[in-house]
């Protein structure tokens, strides 16, 4: 992957890698190609597009595939993790939850607005491990707004902190039910 390609062909080459590594479902060059979750490029060489690496992900075990994914928002944020959240197992693993959690966390105190973010919420309360509910709850509060902030974000948040908290109590409560949990 790191041999120097001439004539301006390492992007073809690497997509060209990536199909092959997903059609032949081989982890080893998957995780070669995605490269470490926090790399600057967020994928490696092979990883061309957010597709390409999802596809690439999908190759990987369940859980290494949380992990990876885990660990590229808790370097790069949610801004592009939306898709390779959507290819991981559910409920998701402890790690890739809390970086979940966490990320919006930080964009919540960025001051950024909550819908921004809603395709992860939508997700978030359906995959995140009901058992996840309690970390919420210091997020539920109304947050001081700082001068670079959205005006009225932090009662958004607190609102949408709240909404993910009763929905992973109310699924909590339909597993136990069910006999489930």
């Amino acid at each position: 992957m790191a041999l120097p390609v001439t004539d301006d062909w390492r992007s073809e080459l690497h997509a060209a890698w990536c199909r092959a590594a997903v059609r032949q479902r081989d982890a080893g060059w998957a995780r070669a190609l995605l490269g470490a979750p926090a790399a600057p490029e967020a994928g490696g060489p092979g990883a061309v597009s957010l597709a390409e690496r999802a596809k690439l992900l999908g190759t990987l075990p369940p859980r290494e595939r949380a992990d990876w994914v885990a660990g590229f928002i808790a370097a790069h944020g949610l801004s592009e993790a939306f898709q390779l959240l959507g290819g991981c197992a559910v409920p998701w693993s402890g790690p890739l939850g809390r970086a979940v959690v966490d990320a919006l966390n930080i964009a919540r105190d960025a001051g950024s607005y909550p819908w921004s973010f809603s395709g992860v919420m939508g997700l978030a309360e359906r995959c995140l491990d009901p058992a996840e509910a309690s970390r919420l709850d210091g997020l539920l509060a109304v947050p001081d707004e700082t001068e670079d902030a959205s005006p009225g974000a932090g009662g958004y948040w607190a609102e949408a902190f709240q909404r993910l908290g009763t929905t992973l109590r109310l699924r909590a409560a339909m597993l136990e039910e069910l006999g489930t949990a």
